[in-house]
């Protein structure tokens, strides 16, 4: 659950904003102005450069923050339908198909996978064993599709497992050569996952000034 700010937070700890003012950060270069509704720190809302900023939005609708679904924002429920999204400074040369081939693939326990019903193709991992140092992918599954032109999509998940209160997928995709995009959704929208990429990619876009400066 989201906690109150206090004035020594620095504005670093998770508080819904219900103002539709623009916020202009810079990350790497990249102007982006999303409004103040859609930013989970206040920390963000001052603006300026930084090397990421989070943000949230309601699925389906991609709306920001409303005090009418605060429930859906400031809460973990396994239903909500809150999607998380990360904006931030690109830190790896690897595109999402290279991870796959270089560091996911060899860690699963076949390297066919499974198809699920949703066109995607789902990889366990193997399990940590005893004095064997994790592969740092203990209770997720990947699961693995193509886009629109064609190009892999690699999105994780916690298992569903009794242990896992409220387990989520996402997915890190490359924005361009500067930034990198992670959203965040719950598991039960694991079959909508084409129309949320989508739509958070619609959204990115959307806020992108740089993006829009050459269209």
């Amino acid at each position: 659950m989201l906690g109150r700010v206090s004035r020594k937070s620095g504005g670093i700890c998770p508080s819904p904003a219900i103002t539709e003012e623009p916020v202009t950060v810079e990350i790497s270069g990249h102007i982006f102005t999303p409004t103040a509704n859609f930013t989970v720190y206040p920390r963000a809302r001052r603006g300026g450069a930084r090397t990421e900023i989070s943000l949230y939005a309601l699925w389906p609708t991609m709306n920001g923050y409303s005090p009418a679904h605060r429930r859906e924002f400031i809460e973990n429920d396994p239903q909500t339908r809150r999607i998380d999204i990360l904006i931030s400074k690109r830190n790896s040369s690897f595109s999402e198909a290279q991870r796959f081939e270089i560091l996911y693939l060899p860690q699963t326990i076949d390297s066919r996978g499974v198809r699920t019903p949703y066109q995607l193709t789902k990889f366990a991992f193997k399990q940590q064993r005893a004095n064997v140092p994790t592969n740092g992918y203990a209770d997720t599954e990947l699961f693995v599709g193509a886009d629109e032109n064609d190009d892999l999509i690699a999105l994780f998940c916690f298992e569903e497992d009794e242990d896992i209160v409220s387990p989520e997928c996402w997915r890190t995709y490359v924005y361009n050569a500067d930034i990198e995009i992670t959203y965040r959704f719950k598991r039960p929208f694991l079959p909508e996952w084409r129309a949320i990429d989508a739509e958070v990619m619609k959204y990115v876009r959307g806020i992108d000034q740089s993006h829009q400066s050459v269209q």
